[in-house]
């Protein structure tokens, strides 16, 4: 049986791969609700090295305004934007109820069924949450097509004189002096 994608994702912070020049490092940024109560803050990004895409931001809830518990949480890259001004991440339309249904995220650990629960909790949000498209069983090689998986969408909320002009890199931008590979 082929390796599911899953299995391959990796978190930005020891990878030979880093922020393109000219991206927001959100590593660190609040994650709030649209009401602007802190859920709690980018730790990490996970992401497929194959296909140099983000997937997941990892937040630790530790530091919230919303009594949750502290633990680490995945929410997919394309159902959070970045604030219109600030370097702070909104969740449109998320509810503590939805939070605390989702599994914790532990490095090593993530299974298909965590990715499901996660992309059927977001779904759930409706037009905020992406909730476009069948959710399967388990996850196919098209999983990631799906918009909750949009890493582009995090720019919706941007000014554009706040947003960079390449969302992408180009395939195999590699840095001169390291080995080192440009994401997000």
């Amino acid at each position: 049986m082929e390796e599911n994608e899953y299995s391959r994702l990796e978190e930005l912070t020891g990878s030979d791969f880093e922020i393109a020049d000219g991206q927001p490092d959100i590593k660190g940024w609040d994650v709030k609700n649209e009401q602007g109560e802190v859920i709690g803050d980018v730790e990490e990004l996970l992401f497929n090295p194959q296909t140099q895409k983000v997937r997941y931001i990892i937040v630790d809830t530790d530091a919230n305004d919303l009594k949750l518990e502290a633990r680490k949480i995945l929410i997919p890259i394309g159902v959070v934007e970045l604030h219109e001004d600030d370097d702070f991440v909104v969740v449109p339309q998320i509810e503590v109820n939805h939070i605390v249904g989702l599994p914790s995220y532990v490095k090593g650990e993530l299974t298909a069924e965590h990715e499901q629960h996660i992309r059927s909790t977001f779904s759930s949000l409706g037009a905020a949450g992406v909730g476009i498209g069948a959710v399967t069983a388990q996850p196919t090689e098209n999983f990631y097509e799906h918009e909750q998986f949009n890493q582009n969408r995090i720019y919706n909320r941007r000014r554009p004189e706040n947003n960079p002009e390449r969302l992408l890199p180009e395939e195999g931008t590699r840095e001169d002096e390291t080995d080192n590979r440009d994401i997000f």
